[in-house]
């Protein structure tokens, strides 16, 4: 009974049995290039071409057919009775990236089977690689230098070739997914750029088994431009003295060159713009200023000053800087203390002394402040090391009515001419009112008669009286008056009118005295011309003696000879004789 159930169920499972298929070659990993052709080899025993088919990302709807014809690039090949189930992609693309499967169908007495699984990796070289362009970095400024490789699979490695003398600072690599799976590929390197930068080349090179596959070498390179703010250096040409010209030059060192310079004199701007030199002539005032350059490029503006130390002349001034007049009136009181304040502005300090009647008082001091001061002129005297002395006279007068500088003159004036008085009063003694009048009467004004002018100086007043067509009449004494709140003062003048009849006599008394001077002079010099000819001719008549002298020797020795040849004209030749010697009596008398 038992043997007869184990035959049945044995004969049952025999009935029951498939043939299970077996892969002589299954497909292996590939990396290829876009645009290539790919094989994926699957070998199994012989079976029909219908029972083989590929599978792709675990799914097998690629087609029943070895041609595959929703596919265009993709074919079943080889001879399948010989079990070559091979899977062929033409003008490879980034779509056909994924996990590929050859499939054994199962049959009515075969089981079905799968292949080991098959990555299928397409490559792609960088489509570009670039360093970010132009490279222009900042002197000391932290600058970033970016090295950018697109496209690529799998992502490209960048590195770079930097020249010895540049180091960075950190470096930065990452990748981002672009269209179709792509990727790009970033460098950023860090850097705290100085002036030799300028002018390296630097090179950023892609790495990748796209790249390797294909033997190839992608580098890219620029050359570094560093820019830096302008550097200003001020140089001074000239005499920093009162009066003298000077010339500032502003040297700028930058890149890229600047587009503006202006120059302050202090906070004020100066009408000066991109020029390079400022001419300025000093004053006293400039002192102590500063001088600005300001240079603006595209990288920033810098500024450079310097201060003016302006050599000028020592001047008077009161407390609040203002300058003062170098003579002043002080008026006090009969015992009174009085403090006398002298300031100077210089530079450099001048040395001041106080003297009073050639006699210095006090030295580097200000005030000077002595009781019961003697009333005169007192010197203020400022010593410059480069422009000498400079003096400041202070009166010190006592409170009173104003000075006349004339207290009487007398005047003299013809009929009919204009006479001009003209009262002189100091100013050092205030004076609130001066008017003329003739003595004993009113005050005279301004008419046809009379007209006055009021003429005044620092220290004078010139207060003139004009009396027009002087008559006999006007002769009088004519009085100027001058007041303040102390009292008055007065100048008399005396005015005198000739009358016609003097006038004329006057006259002929001149002009005769001319014409007597005039003909004494001319007596005097024709008796000068005379006796300078007499002299003269004296001079040539004892010349020509002489000569005559020398003569009368020759003839005499002469005679001595003819009278010892011929006696017989002894008679003849001692008559030439006597002739000759009354000659020579005649020129001698």
């Amino acid at each position: 009974m038992f043997l007869l159930l184990f035959y049945f169920l044995l004969a049952q499972f025999i009935s029951c049995e498939k043939i299970i298929s077996q892969f002589i070659q299954e497909p292996e990993d590939v990396e290829t290039i876009i645009g290539s052709t790919v094989i994926l080899h699957c070998r199994t025993e012989p079976l029909d071409e219908s029972q083989v088919t590929w599978c792709k990302n675990d799914f097998c709807t690629l087609g029943k057919t070895r041609d595959l014809p929703f596919y265009p690039r993709y074919e079943i090949i080889g001879q399948a009775r010989q079990g070559q189930h091979h899977f062929k992609i033409v003008n490879v693309s980034l779509e056909d990236m994924g996990v590929y499967q050859c499939q054994i169908r199962a049959g009515a007495r075969r089981a079905g089977a799968m292949s080991r699984k098959a990555k299928l990796t397409v490559l792609q070289i960088p489509t570009s690689l670039t360093i970010d362009s132009p490279v222009v970095l900042i002197e000391n400024v932290l600058s970033f230098i970016v090295c950018r490789a697109n496209n690529a699979m799998p992502e490209a490695k960048l590195s770079w070739h930097l020249p010895k003398s540049i180091s960075y600072l950190s470096k930065n690599d990452y990748a981002l997914i672009s269209d179709q799976s792509l990727r790009n590929s970033i460098s950023n390197i860090t850097f705290l750029p100085n002036r030799s930068f300028h002018g390296k080349l630097i090179q950023c090179q892609a790495h990748s088994s796209a790249i390797d596959i294909n033997n190839q070498t992608m580098i890219t390179e620029q050359y570094i431009q560093t820019i830096f703010a302008p550097e200003i250096n001020l140089t001074l040409d000239g005499k920093q003295t009162e009066g003298e010209l000077i010339r500032i030059t502003c040297e700028i060192s930058s890149r890229p060159d600047f587009d503006e310079i202006q120059w302050f004199n202090g906070s004020v701007l100066l009408n000066m713009t991109n020029q390079t030199r400022l001419e300025v002539k000093l004053t006293r005032y400039m002192h102590g200023n500063r001088i600005s350059c300001q240079v603006k490029n595209q990288v920033g503006k810098r500024n450079q000053s310097l201060t003016l130390q302006v050599n000028y002349k020592p001047v008077f001034v009161d407390l609040h800087g203002n300058e003062m007049n170098n003579y002043s009136v002080v008026l006090v009181d009969e015992e009174q203390t009085v403090e006398l304040q002298c300031l100077v502005s210089s530079f450099p300090s001048s040395i001041i002394s106080w003297i009073f009647n050639e006699k210095i008082l006090s030295t580097n001091q200000t005030t000077l402040k002595i009781d019961h001061l003697p009333i005169g002129l007192y010197v203020c005297t400022a010593h410059h090391p480069l422009f000498g002395i400079f003096n400041r006279t202070i009166r010190v007068a006592l409170k009173g009515p104003p000075e006349m500088l004339e207290e009487t003159t007398i005047h003299s004036a013809y009929v009919g001419q204009s006479a001009l008085l003209v009262c002189s009063i100091s100013k050092d003694i205030p004076t609130e009112e001066i008017f003329w009048s003739r003595d004993g009467q009113s005050k005279i004004n301004s008419n046809e008669k009379y007209e006055i002018e009021d003429n005044r100086t620092d220290r004078l007043i010139e207060y003139k009286l004009l009396i027009k067509n002087v008559f006999v009449s006007d002769e009088d004494s004519y009085i100027c008056t001058t007041m303040n709140q102390y009292g008055s003062s007065i100048a008399k003048f005396q005015l005198r009118v000739i009358s016609l009849k003097n006038y004329f006599i006057q006259r002929s008394f001149l002009y005769g005295s001319i014409f007597l001077g005039l003909s004494c002079c001319l007596i005097l010099i024709v008796i000068t011309l005379i006796n300078h000819y007499r002299r003269k001719n004296h001079q040539r008549i004892r010349k020509r003696s002489s000569t005559t002298d020398e003569t009368i020797s020759s003839l005499a020795k002469q005679h001595d000879q003819m009278q010892h040849d011929y006696q017989d004209e002894t008679n003849s030749n001692m008559d030439q004789y006597l002739f000759h010697e009354q000659f020579i009596n005649n020129h001698r008398d």
